[in-house]
Protein backbone atom coordinates (compact mmCIF):
# COMPACT_ATOMS: atom_id res chain seq x y z
CA UNK A 1 0.00 0.00 0.00
CA UNK A 2 1.39 3.32 -0.63
CA UNK A 3 1.36 6.55 1.29
CA UNK A 4 0.16 10.07 -0.80
CA UNK A 5 2.40 12.50 -0.70
CA UNK A 6 0.91 15.78 -1.57
CA UNK A 7 2.35 18.50 -4.01
CA UNK A 8 3.83 21.25 -1.89
CA UNK A 9 2.96 24.54 -2.80
CA UNK A 10 5.32 26.79 -0.89
CA UNK A 11 8.13 24.77 -3.79
CA UNK A 12 5.93 25.23 -6.45
CA UNK A 13 5.87 29.13 -5.27
CA UNK A 14 10.18 28.94 -4.82
CA UNK A 15 10.67 27.97 -8.02
CA UNK A 16 8.30 30.66 -10.02
CA UNK A 17 10.97 32.58 -8.01
CA UNK A 18 14.22 31.14 -8.83
CA UNK A 19 12.98 30.93 -12.70
CA UNK A 20 11.93 34.70 -12.16
CA UNK A 21 15.35 35.46 -11.47
CA UNK A 22 16.71 34.11 -14.62
CA UNK A 23 16.02 37.41 -16.46
CA UNK A 24 17.66 39.81 -19.08
CA UNK A 25 17.09 42.68 -16.89
CA UNK A 26 17.56 43.25 -12.97
CA UNK A 27 14.53 45.04 -12.17
CA UNK A 28 11.95 43.80 -14.18
CA UNK A 29 11.47 39.81 -15.93
CA UNK A 30 12.77 39.32 -19.58
CA UNK A 31 13.33 36.04 -20.87
CA UNK A 32 13.32 35.50 -24.36
CA UNK A 33 13.73 32.06 -27.27
CA UNK A 34 17.46 31.00 -26.92
CA UNK A 35 19.11 33.16 -24.97
CA UNK A 36 21.62 33.01 -21.91
CA UNK A 37 18.22 33.27 -19.78
CA UNK A 38 16.60 31.16 -21.25
CA UNK A 39 19.34 28.41 -20.99
CA UNK A 40 19.79 29.23 -17.10
CA UNK A 41 15.73 27.95 -16.86
CA UNK A 42 16.20 25.27 -18.82
CA UNK A 43 18.88 24.47 -16.33
CA UNK A 44 16.67 24.55 -13.71
CA UNK A 45 13.89 22.87 -15.00
CA UNK A 46 15.74 19.38 -16.18
CA UNK A 47 17.25 19.24 -12.55
CA UNK A 48 13.84 19.59 -11.31
CA UNK A 49 12.37 17.07 -13.31
CA UNK A 50 15.13 14.75 -12.41
CA UNK A 51 14.27 15.09 -9.02
CA UNK A 52 10.95 14.27 -9.54
CA UNK A 53 11.67 10.69 -10.77
CA UNK A 54 11.36 12.16 -14.59
CA UNK A 55 14.26 11.40 -17.62
CA UNK A 56 14.80 14.69 -18.75
CA UNK A 57 16.33 16.08 -21.94
CA UNK A 58 15.92 19.49 -24.32
CA UNK A 59 14.71 18.46 -27.76
CA UNK A 60 15.28 20.02 -31.16
CA UNK A 61 13.88 23.36 -30.60
CA UNK A 62 14.76 24.00 -27.11
CA UNK A 63 11.77 23.20 -25.22
CA UNK A 64 12.58 20.77 -21.84
CA UNK A 65 11.20 17.58 -21.76
CA UNK A 66 10.94 15.13 -18.76
CA UNK A 67 9.60 11.97 -18.75
CA UNK A 68 7.32 9.80 -16.09
CA UNK A 69 6.96 6.24 -17.40
CA UNK A 70 3.81 4.56 -17.04
CA UNK A 71 3.36 1.19 -15.45
CA UNK A 72 5.40 -0.28 -18.73
CA UNK A 73 7.88 1.78 -20.66
CA UNK A 74 6.65 3.05 -23.57
CA UNK A 75 2.89 3.94 -22.98
CA UNK A 76 1.18 6.88 -24.73
CA UNK A 77 1.35 10.04 -22.64
CA UNK A 78 -0.67 12.35 -21.42
CA UNK A 79 1.29 15.42 -21.75
CA UNK A 80 1.24 18.92 -18.88
CA UNK A 81 3.07 22.23 -19.49
CA UNK A 82 3.46 25.71 -20.77
CA UNK A 83 5.47 28.11 -21.80
CA UNK A 84 9.36 29.23 -20.54
CA UNK A 85 10.18 32.13 -22.40
CA UNK A 86 8.70 35.68 -21.38
CA UNK A 87 7.03 38.61 -23.11
CA UNK A 88 9.47 42.03 -21.58
CA UNK A 89 8.62 42.67 -18.35
CA UNK A 90 6.86 39.48 -17.81
CA UNK A 91 4.82 38.27 -14.57
CA UNK A 92 6.72 35.51 -12.87
CA UNK A 93 3.60 33.22 -13.06
CA UNK A 94 2.93 33.12 -16.37
CA UNK A 95 3.70 30.32 -18.57
CA UNK A 96 6.39 29.22 -15.71
CA UNK A 97 3.40 28.20 -12.87
CA UNK A 98 2.22 25.42 -15.40
CA UNK A 99 5.45 24.20 -16.05
CA UNK A 100 6.82 24.42 -12.28
CA UNK A 101 2.98 22.77 -11.06
CA UNK A 102 3.13 19.83 -13.23
CA UNK A 103 6.71 18.95 -12.10
CA UNK A 104 5.14 19.04 -8.56
CA UNK A 105 2.70 16.62 -9.47
CA UNK A 106 4.83 14.01 -10.87
CA UNK A 107 7.20 14.62 -7.69
CA UNK A 108 4.03 13.96 -5.96
CA UNK A 109 3.61 10.17 -7.96
CA UNK A 110 6.98 9.53 -7.37
CA UNK A 111 7.01 10.07 -3.80
CA UNK A 112 4.20 7.90 -3.28
CA UNK A 113 5.64 5.25 -5.58
CA UNK A 114 2.95 5.43 -8.24
CA UNK A 115 2.53 4.83 -11.57
CA UNK A 116 -0.33 5.29 -13.93
CA UNK A 117 -1.76 3.11 -17.08
CA UNK A 118 -0.49 5.62 -18.71
CA UNK A 119 3.20 7.88 -19.09
CA UNK A 120 2.83 11.86 -17.82
CA UNK A 121 5.41 14.15 -19.72
CA UNK A 122 6.05 17.64 -18.90
CA UNK A 123 7.00 20.02 -21.66
CA UNK A 124 8.39 23.78 -20.80
CA UNK A 125 7.92 25.24 -24.10
CA UNK A 126 10.59 27.25 -25.35
CA UNK A 127 8.97 29.75 -27.16
CA UNK A 128 5.41 30.91 -27.07
CA UNK A 129 5.35 34.67 -27.33
CA UNK A 130 7.84 35.48 -30.35
CA UNK A 131 9.57 38.70 -28.78
CA UNK A 132 12.84 37.74 -30.18
CA UNK A 133 11.70 36.77 -33.84
CA UNK A 134 8.25 37.84 -34.36
CA UNK A 135 6.92 34.10 -34.79
CA UNK A 136 5.16 32.75 -31.96
CA UNK A 137 4.70 29.46 -30.43
CA UNK A 138 7.85 28.31 -32.03
CA UNK A 139 7.89 25.51 -29.13
CA UNK A 140 4.36 24.06 -29.62
CA UNK A 141 4.52 24.44 -33.28
CA UNK A 142 7.80 22.41 -33.09
CA UNK A 143 6.04 19.81 -31.34
CA UNK A 144 2.82 19.73 -33.05
CA UNK A 145 4.58 19.14 -36.37
CA UNK A 146 4.22 22.34 -37.66
CA UNK A 147 7.31 24.51 -37.74
CA UNK A 148 7.66 26.53 -40.85
CA UNK A 149 11.62 26.36 -41.84
CA UNK A 150 10.75 29.66 -43.43
CA UNK A 151 11.18 30.81 -39.15
CA UNK A 152 14.67 30.07 -39.81
CA UNK A 153 15.75 32.80 -41.79
CA UNK A 154 13.88 35.56 -39.43
CA UNK A 155 16.30 37.78 -37.47
CA UNK A 156 16.14 39.41 -34.31
CA UNK A 157 16.77 42.84 -33.35
CA UNK A 158 20.40 42.41 -33.87
CA UNK A 159 20.63 40.81 -37.18
CA UNK A 160 21.09 37.49 -36.09
CA UNK A 161 18.87 34.77 -37.61
CA UNK A 162 16.95 31.80 -35.69
CA UNK A 163 19.08 29.47 -37.49
CA UNK A 164 22.72 31.27 -36.09
CA UNK A 165 21.07 31.69 -32.68
CA UNK A 166 19.34 27.63 -32.50
CA UNK A 167 23.69 26.82 -33.25
CA UNK A 168 24.82 28.97 -30.43
CA UNK A 169 22.65 27.88 -28.10
CA UNK A 170 23.41 23.79 -29.29
CA UNK A 171 20.97 22.74 -31.60
CA UNK A 172 20.59 21.85 -34.80
CA UNK A 173 18.03 23.39 -36.87
CA UNK A 174 17.72 20.54 -39.47
CA UNK A 175 16.78 18.58 -36.29
CA UNK A 176 13.55 20.66 -36.12
CA UNK A 177 11.55 17.89 -37.65
CA UNK A 178 12.03 15.25 -35.17
CA UNK A 179 10.59 17.45 -32.07
CA UNK A 180 7.07 16.54 -33.74
CA UNK A 181 5.27 13.83 -31.25
CA UNK A 182 3.01 10.97 -33.51
CA UNK A 183 -0.99 11.08 -32.45
CA UNK A 184 -0.35 7.87 -30.79
CA UNK A 185 2.33 8.96 -28.51
CA UNK A 186 -0.02 11.54 -27.11
CA UNK A 187 -3.16 11.05 -24.99
CA UNK A 188 -4.24 14.34 -24.13
CA UNK A 189 -2.22 17.71 -23.09
CA UNK A 190 -3.69 19.64 -20.08
CA UNK A 191 -2.08 23.65 -19.03
CA UNK A 192 -2.55 25.19 -15.83
CA UNK A 193 -2.18 28.66 -16.45
CA UNK A 194 -2.50 31.93 -14.33
CA UNK A 195 -6.05 34.03 -15.80
CA UNK A 196 -4.21 36.88 -18.24
CA UNK A 197 -7.79 38.97 -17.17
CA UNK A 198 -9.75 40.37 -14.11
CA UNK A 199 -12.80 38.48 -14.64
CA UNK A 200 -12.13 35.22 -12.19
CA UNK A 201 -11.26 37.75 -9.44
CA UNK A 202 -14.35 39.94 -10.60
CA UNK A 203 -16.70 37.31 -10.10
CA UNK A 204 -15.18 35.72 -7.07
CA UNK A 205 -13.55 32.53 -8.32
CA UNK A 206 -10.07 30.91 -7.55
CA UNK A 207 -10.48 28.45 -11.13
CA UNK A 208 -12.00 28.22 -14.37
CA UNK A 209 -11.82 26.13 -16.86
CA UNK A 210 -11.02 26.91 -20.78
CA UNK A 211 -13.94 26.76 -23.20
CA UNK A 212 -12.03 28.47 -25.97
CA UNK A 213 -8.63 30.33 -26.85
CA UNK A 214 -9.08 33.57 -28.80
CA UNK A 215 -7.41 33.25 -32.55
CA UNK A 216 -6.57 36.40 -33.62
CA UNK A 217 -5.57 38.81 -36.42
CA UNK A 218 -2.83 41.60 -36.08
CA UNK A 219 -1.85 44.42 -37.90
CA UNK A 220 0.21 47.43 -38.92
CA UNK A 221 -1.18 50.43 -39.92
CA UNK A 222 0.15 53.58 -41.50
CA UNK A 223 -2.01 56.72 -42.12
CA UNK A 224 -0.25 59.47 -44.18
CA UNK A 225 -1.48 63.03 -43.87
CA UNK A 226 -0.19 66.02 -44.42
CA UNK A 227 2.80 68.13 -42.32
CA UNK A 228 2.45 71.55 -41.00
CA UNK A 229 3.44 74.59 -39.33
CA UNK A 230 1.78 74.29 -35.76
CA UNK A 231 0.64 77.79 -35.41
CA UNK A 232 -0.14 78.84 -39.09
CA UNK A 233 -2.30 75.74 -40.48
CA UNK A 234 -5.55 76.36 -40.24
CA UNK A 235 -8.03 73.69 -38.26
CA UNK A 236 -10.42 73.18 -41.27
CA UNK A 237 -7.02 72.82 -43.94
CA UNK A 238 -5.31 69.93 -41.15
CA UNK A 239 -4.74 66.83 -42.51
CA UNK A 240 -3.42 65.51 -39.24
CA UNK A 241 -2.59 61.73 -39.57
CA UNK A 242 -2.44 61.33 -35.89
CA UNK A 243 -5.67 62.62 -34.97
CA UNK A 244 -7.19 60.35 -37.65
CA UNK A 245 -5.16 57.54 -36.11
CA UNK A 246 -7.27 58.17 -33.00
CA UNK A 247 -10.55 58.18 -34.89
CA UNK A 248 -9.72 55.00 -35.68
CA UNK A 249 -8.62 53.84 -32.21
CA UNK A 250 -11.88 55.10 -31.47
CA UNK A 251 -13.99 53.02 -33.93
CA UNK A 252 -11.96 49.67 -32.78
CA UNK A 253 -13.55 50.58 -29.27
CA UNK A 254 -16.65 50.66 -30.42
CA UNK A 255 -16.75 47.75 -33.27
CA UNK A 256 -14.82 45.68 -31.02
CA UNK A 257 -17.26 46.48 -27.94
CA UNK A 258 -20.47 45.72 -29.79
CA UNK A 259 -19.41 42.48 -30.47
CA UNK A 260 -19.77 39.78 -27.86
CA UNK A 261 -16.61 38.17 -26.56
CA UNK A 262 -14.12 40.10 -29.04
CA UNK A 263 -11.95 42.51 -28.19
CA UNK A 264 -9.34 44.93 -30.10
CA UNK A 265 -6.41 46.84 -28.85
CA UNK A 266 -4.33 49.60 -30.18
CA UNK A 267 -1.23 48.79 -27.79
CA UNK A 268 1.36 50.93 -30.22
CA UNK A 269 1.21 54.36 -31.69
CA UNK A 270 3.28 57.00 -33.28
CA UNK A 271 3.07 60.15 -34.60
CA UNK A 272 5.43 61.68 -36.89
CA UNK A 273 8.00 63.38 -37.33
CA UNK A 274 7.17 63.45 -33.85
CA UNK A 275 8.08 67.22 -32.74
CA UNK A 276 5.47 69.89 -30.99
CA UNK A 277 5.14 72.34 -33.29
CA UNK A 278 4.38 70.30 -36.38
CA UNK A 279 1.37 68.73 -37.31
CA UNK A 280 1.80 64.87 -38.08
CA UNK A 281 2.11 64.47 -41.25
CA UNK A 282 2.16 60.52 -40.53
CA UNK A 283 0.92 58.22 -38.07
CA UNK A 284 1.67 54.37 -37.69
CA UNK A 285 -0.30 52.15 -35.19
CA UNK A 286 -0.66 48.27 -34.21
CA UNK A 287 -4.18 46.66 -33.87
CA UNK A 288 -4.69 43.32 -32.67
CA UNK A 289 -8.08 41.73 -33.13
CA UNK A 290 -9.05 38.60 -31.12
CA UNK A 291 -12.10 36.71 -30.33
CA UNK A 292 -13.24 32.86 -29.42
CA UNK A 293 -14.74 31.56 -32.69
CA UNK A 294 -13.34 32.23 -36.69
CA UNK A 295 -16.90 33.76 -37.54
CA UNK A 296 -17.06 36.29 -34.70
CA UNK A 297 -13.70 38.32 -35.34
CA UNK A 298 -14.72 37.67 -39.49
CA UNK A 299 -18.01 39.79 -38.41
CA UNK A 300 -15.57 42.32 -36.59
CA UNK A 301 -13.26 42.67 -39.07
CA UNK A 302 -15.57 43.33 -42.10
CA UNK A 303 -17.33 45.94 -40.37
CA UNK A 304 -17.10 49.67 -41.97
CA UNK A 305 -17.41 52.03 -40.03
CA UNK A 306 -16.95 56.24 -41.61
CA UNK A 307 -14.56 57.85 -38.99
CA UNK A 308 -15.67 61.11 -38.20
CA UNK A 309 -15.14 63.99 -41.30
CA UNK A 310 -12.08 61.89 -42.60
CA UNK A 311 -13.86 60.78 -45.66
CA UNK A 312 -11.88 57.32 -46.82
CA UNK A 313 -11.38 56.55 -43.42
CA UNK A 314 -13.80 52.91 -42.75
CA UNK A 315 -12.53 50.30 -39.92
CA UNK A 316 -13.20 47.72 -42.77
CA UNK A 317 -10.71 48.85 -44.82
CA UNK A 318 -8.05 48.94 -42.06
CA UNK A 319 -8.63 45.78 -40.67
CA UNK A 320 -9.02 43.73 -44.68
CA UNK A 321 -5.72 43.93 -45.84
CA UNK A 322 -3.99 41.89 -47.86
CA UNK A 323 -0.53 42.45 -47.04
CA UNK A 324 -0.07 42.82 -42.73
CA UNK A 325 1.17 46.67 -43.57
CA UNK A 326 -1.49 48.84 -44.61
CA UNK A 327 -0.89 52.36 -45.49
CA UNK A 328 -4.11 54.68 -45.67
CA UNK A 329 -4.15 58.07 -47.40
CA UNK A 330 -6.03 61.27 -45.00
CA UNK A 331 -8.20 62.66 -47.31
Amino acid sequence: MTTSVLPSAARILERCDALARCSEQADALTRVYLSAEQRAANELILQWMRDAGMSARLDAAGNAVGRYEGERPTLPCLMLGSHLDTVRDAGKYDGMLGVVAAIECVASLHASGRRLPFAVEVVGFADEEGVRFNATLLGSRAVAGTFDPANLDRVDATGKTMRDAMRDFGLDPAAVPGAARRRDEVLAYAELHIEQGPVLEDEGLALGVVTAINGGNRFAIELTGMAGHAGTVPMHLRRDALAAAAECVLAVERICGDEPEVVGTVGKIEGLPGAINVIPGRARFSLDVRAPTDSQRERAVSKSVPLGHREGFELGRILTPVQPIISLQVL
